[in-house]
C-alpha cells in the first residue's frame, strides 16, 4: 500500500472518530437499531429450517396480518397463486392483481418466507376451456394445460417476476383425489414435469413441493399416483402430504408414505402442508380424545398437532389455517398464543424419542435443543390424569401451553409434574435425570424410549373414551 493511501486511511479514520465523539448519542441510538435489524435478520433467516407455517388466502389488509403473524412468531406462509386473475389471456399480466405482489412484498418485508403454489389457470391455456373450475373462483380452469411451451412461457414469467419474494414452488394440489386437479397420475407427471423444468431454468436453487397427497398409498382408489410421483424423484425436492394425523377413512398415514418411499428407494424430506389444528385444548367436555388417526385428531391444538408431526419425522407443517374461515389463528387469540409458545420452547429443537407409556392416551415426546433437553407431554383424553416425577435435586422449569412459566422445587429426591390435557414443556435440568410416575391415574409401570435411548420410567393406563366427531376440514 502507497504512503498516500496510508495517510488517507489515517486521515478518514480521524475524521470518522472525531464524528463518533460528537455524535456519541446518536451513533448509540443508531448502534442499536443496528442491532435491532441484525436481530431481525438472524431470526428471519433462521426461520427458513423452521417447521411453523401456516396457509394463508389473500387479505386486503396484508399490513395487519403480517403484524399478527410475527407476533405469533409464524416463520411460513403458503399462499395459492391466483394465476387466472394474474395471467387472464396470452401474453397478459396483472402482477399486483387483487393485490396479489402487494401482499408478497409485505410478507418478504415482515421476515416471513414464502411458499407459492401453482393451482390451475386460465380458461386460454387449459386442456379444457369449458371445463372443471374452482367453486372459490369460477375463472380458475383446473385441468391441466394444453400446451408445453406456451404453459411454460407463463410459468417462467410467473418465476422471474416473484422468484425475488420466494424460492418454494408447490405443484398441484391433490392429484390423487381431491378435486383440484381434474386429470389422471400420467396427466400430473406431465405437468409437473413441464412445469418443474420451467422454474429450474429461471431459479436454479429454488425447493419444489410435490404430491400434496393425501389419500396415501392409494388403497382408496388413485392408485397410480404416488408410484408415478416417486418414480420421478429428480423432479421434486419435498414430498407434500395432508393431514397424515387424521382418521384412515380421511387421509393416508404417513407409515403408508414412508413404505412407499422405503420400495422406492427415495429419500426426501416430507411437509405435512395441510394440517387441522383450530380446537383449543380447554375446548370440549371430559371424555373428549384426540387421538391420532381418530376422528378425535380432527379437533386437535396446535402444539398437538406439531409434536405428532415432528414425533412422525416431518420436517415443516402448515396449519389450515391462518384466515380461511372465521376458526383460523388470526381470529383466535388463545391459538396465536399457544402457537408463539411452542416456536418459543421447540424451534431448533428436534426429536429425540417417544417415550413408551404402555397407554395410548399419554403422550411425553423428549426433545434436544443444543445440549438441553426438555420433554413435552399431554393427555389424550380429557379428565385423565397423571403425575410424573423428575428424578434428582435440581429445579425444573414448567412451561404451560400458554407461555406461563414456573419452576418447580424438589421435593423428596425430585419434581412432580401433573399431565392433562393440555399440552406442558418440561425442561430438563440435564439429559441424563431420569423420570417416573409417581401417582393418578395413568398407573406405573417401565417403559421403553422409541428412538435414542434415555432410561426413562414411563406411563401407563386404560380406558378409551368415546370420541369425538368432527368432519375433515378441506383446502377449500
Amino acid at each position: 500500500m502507497s504512503a498516500y493511501f496510508i495517510l488517507l486511511n489515517i486521515v478518514v479514520l480521524a475524521q470518522e472518530l472525531l464524528l463518533t465523539l460528537k455524535k456519541e448519542t446518536l451513533l448509540a441510538t443508531q448502534g442499536e437499531c443496528l442491532m435491532s435489524l441484525f436481530a431481525q435478520a438472524s431470526e428471519a433467516l433462521a426461520g427458513r429450517d423452521s417447521p411453523f407455517g401456516v396457509l394463508m388466502v389473500l387479505p386486503a389488509d396484508i399490513d395487519r396480518h403480517v403484524a399478527s403473524l410475527k407476533r405469533a412468531k409464524v416463520r411460513w406462509v403458503g399462499l395459492d397463486i391466483p394465476l387466472s386473475g394474474i395471467n387472464p389471456r396470452e401474453g397478459v399480466y396483472h402482477w399486483d392483481w387483487s393485490g396479489f405482489e402487494t401482499a408478497l412484498r409485505a410478507l418478504k418485508r415482515g421476515g416471513l418466507w414464502i411458499m407459492l403454489k401453482f393451482l390451475g389457470q386460465a380458461d386460454w391455456v387449459s386442456r379444457e376451456p369449458g371445463g372443471a373450475h374452482a367453486d372459490w373462483d369460477p375463472t380458475l380452469n383446473l385441468t391441466p394445460p394444453r400446451d408445453r411451451a406456451k404453459w411454460q412461457e407463463v410459468v417462467r414469467s410467473l418465476v422471474q417476476r416473484y422468484g425475488a419474494y420466494c424460492e418454494v414452488w408447490q405443484i398441484g394440489n391433490e392429484p390423487d383425489g381431491g378435486g383440484y386437479f381434474r386429470g389422471s397420475g400420467k396427466d400430473y407427471l406431465v405437468y409437473l414435469e413441464w412445469t418443474v423444468q420451467a422454474i429450474r431454468s429461471v431459479q436454479k436453487h429454488c425447493t419444489v413441493v410435490a404430491g400434496e397427497l393425501f389419500r396415501g398409498a392409494g388403497v382408496r382408489g388413485y392408485s397410480e399416483v404416488l408410484p408415478l410421483l416417486l418414480s420421478r424423484s429428480d423432479l421434486f425436492d419435498v414430498l407434500s402430504v395432508h393431514y397424515p394425523l387424521a382418521p384412515p377413512e380421511h387421509a393416508g398415514g404417513m407409515d403408508e408414505y414412508r413404505l412407499a418411499m422405503q420400495r422406492a428407494g427415495v429419500r426426501k424430506p416430507v411437509w405435512n402442508t395441510e394440517q387441522s389444528a383450530g380446537a383449543s385444548c380447554r375446548w370440549g367436555q371430559d371424555g373428549i380424545s384426540t387421538h391420532p388417526r381418530t376422528q378425535g385428531a380432527l379437533a386437535l391444538s396446535p402444539i398437538k398437532a406439531y409434536g405428532h408431526c415432528l414425533a412422525l419425522g416431518i420436517a415443516k407443517v402448515f396449519l389450515m389455517s391462518w384466515n380461511y374461515h372465521d376458526s383460523g389463528l388470526f381470529y383466535r387469540d388463545d391459538l396465536q398464543t399457544e402457537y408463539r409458545t411452542m416456536v418459543e420452547q421447540l424451534e431448533g429443537a428436534r426429536f429425540v424419542g417417544k417415550v413408551e407409556t404402555g397407554s395410548r392416551d399419554f403422550i411425553l415426546y423428549r426433545f434436544a435443543r443444543g445440549s438441553k433437553h426438555l420433554l413435552l407431554g399431554w393427555s389424550e383424553v380429557k379428565g385423565k390424569q397423571g403425575t410424573v416425577q423428575v428424578t434428582g435435586d435440581h429445579a425444573v422449569r414448567v412451561v404451560e401451553y400458554d407461555g406461563q412459566s414456573r419452576s418447580l422445587s424438589p421435593r423428596g429426591g425430585g419434581v412432580q409434574i401433573p399431565i392433562g390435557f393440555c399440552p406442558r414443556f418440561v425442561w430438563l435440568p440435564n439429559p441424563a435425570v431420569g423420570v417416573r410416575i409417581v401417582s393418578g391415574a395413568i398407573g406405573a409401570s417401565h417403559g421403553r424410549m422409541v428412538g435414542e435411548r434415555a432410561g426413562f420410567v414411563a406411563l401407563n393406563g386404560a380406558n378409551d373414551p368415546q370420541q369425538a366427531n368432527a368432519q375433515r376440514p378441506r383446502a377449500r
